[in-house]
């Protein structure tokens, strides 16, 4: 009668242990952690010495510990990897089949990494025919899991199915990750101009929406630089259009260099226009920055042996103001294209401010 009583008090003991560990197991689809706590409940209710699970690394050919609990001194740690084959867990991985060692001196293919170890029971972990995991328990006592073989069996069966979803769902999540990636990479590339590297029309058009709000709330001048390569036309027809395009290459890395540290952004504009865009600055600020580049681009001596100066020089029109509230980027570029003209008509290689009221200029007389 007692036996009986003791036995319906283990199997409803085991019950509870597996209700446990169902509920473990769909708590959290993160895979360690889920593992860690599989592992520490079957320590804790069994008072096992040692509970380990190994994942199964196809492409490399080695079980990793995913997850472990030990009491004693061991070499196990998670990320502890060995050859497939290699080890009772090993061979249960390679095998499928549950191996139940009461002695473990008695068996051949033994690791032992607690020192000591004479008893072991691991369990492969099988979805759909595909061994996944290994669940293995180790004790310095002979005979130590007796009995104990259909329960961590079932617990197996139990976690199978979750440990597929959960590798699923960390690959889906991987996969995302690389097109996130993927997507940040084009937008990245979908806002810089493919001959120069700098950003393009289309990012300055974005920037100077987001300058020209801030500037409006605020009530702060922003200025703008409209930069243009004299003579342009006559390098490209001298030295053709490979060599022109190295000039705006040129150009438009002497540029990014002057402006570098600063809070200034250059994008190209078109053909052989770039812009300067100046957060917080009035047209005597834009006028400094212009004449720092012009400088710049001279001292360069880029030779073009195809005008009169015999170098690659640039002009500059500044323009600046403190927008009102929905102001269009017009309101920078009509009066900086303006004073680009005025540049172009003094002889080139030179800075204009924009004058009140300017209207643009010509595209022959930019050139």
């Amino acid at each position: 009668m007692t036996q009986r009583i003791d036995s319906g008090t283990d199997a409803m003991r085991q019950l509870a242990i597996l209700n446990r560990i169902a509920r473990i197991a769909v708590e959290d689809m993160a895979l360690r952690p889920m593992l860690q706590r599989v592992v520490d409940t079957l320590a804790q209710e069994f008072q096992w010495e040692f509970v380990a699970c190994a994942g199964i690394d196809v492409a490399s050919g080695e079980f990793v510990c995913e997850a472990v609990h030990s009491d004693l001194e061991t070499e196990i740690v998670v990320g502890y990897r060995r050859a497939l084959g290699s080890g009772v867990v090993g061979e249960c991985a390679i095998t499928g089949r549950t191996i139940d060692i009461d002695d473990i001196r008695d068996h051949p293919n033994f690791v032992d990494t607690l020192h000591g170890t004479r008893s072991e029971l691991c369990v492969p972990v099988i979805h759909k025919g595909e061994v996944l995991a290994v669940l293995n328990a180790e004790s310095r006592r002979v005979g130590a899991f007796r009995g104990q073989r259909a329960l961590l069996e079932t617990v197996a069966d139990q976690i199978a199915g979750v440990i597929c979803a959960a590798r699923l769902l960390d690959s889906l999540q991987h996969a995302n990750a690389q097109l996130q990636d993927a997507f940040q990479a084009m937008e990245s590339l979908s806002q810089l101009d493919g001959l120069t590297g700098i950003a393009n029309r289309r990012h300055f058009d974005e920037w100077i929406a987001q300058a020209l709000e801030r500037a409006a709330a605020s009530r702060r001048s922003l200025a703008l630089l409209l930069v243009d390569v004299d003579h342009f036309k006559a390098y490209n027809d001298g030295y053709g259009h490979l060599a022109g395009d190295g000039c705006l290459k040129q150009v438009a890395s002497l540029l990014a260099y002057v402006l570098d540290g600063t809070t200034m952004r250059l994008a190209r504009y078109g053909g052989e226009e770039f812009v300067v865009l100046l957060p917080d600055a009035d047209l005597t600020t834009a006028l400094v920055q212009a004449e720092r580049l012009r400088l710049a681009m001279e001292s360069r001596a880029f030779e073009h042996r195809h005008c009169s100066g015999g170098l690659v020089t640039i002009s500059v029109g500044a323009a600046a103001c403190i927008p009102d509230a929905g102001a269009q980027a017009d309101l920078l570029m009509v009066p900086a294209d303006a004073a680009l003209y005025d540049a172009k008509r003094s002889g080139r290689n030179c800075v204009r401010a924009a004058a009140a009221g300017s209207r643009p200029g010509t595209q022959d007389a930019e050139e």
